[in-house]
């Protein structure tokens, strides 16, 4: 599952840590500037998939991958608002102003 970037919906190359903000080259670099402080998705894949073959070879037990465990990439939740059309000048309003 390749994640997007949350302004172009472009293929992600960077995500901000502990965040599930992704962002493509371009629009890394034009809201942060210096993209060396962001983490690049790939580096992220590639230290999991190296986790999940430790696993899957025997080489770490359960007790220890709570230590080497990479923390998990988490999604935005999606809000539970419903949006409500004013007819009168065609404006959303949030379900909690009606």
């Amino acid at each position: 599952m390749t994640k997007k970037c949350i302004i172009c919906t472009k293929p992600a190359v960077y995500r901000i840590k502990d965040t599930p903000d992704f962002y493509c080259d371009e629009c890394a670099e034009e809201n942060f500037g210096d993209v060396s402080m962001l983490i690049k998705v790939e580096e992220e894949a590639q230290k999991l998939k190296k986790y999940l073959e430790k696993k899957v070879n025997g080489e770490i037990d359960d007790e220890d991958a709570e230590d080497e465990e990479p923390a998990p990439i988490k999604e935005k939740p999606k809000s539970k608002k419903k949006k409500v059309l004013n007819k009168k000048d065609d404006e959303e309003l949030d379900q909690d102003d009606v």
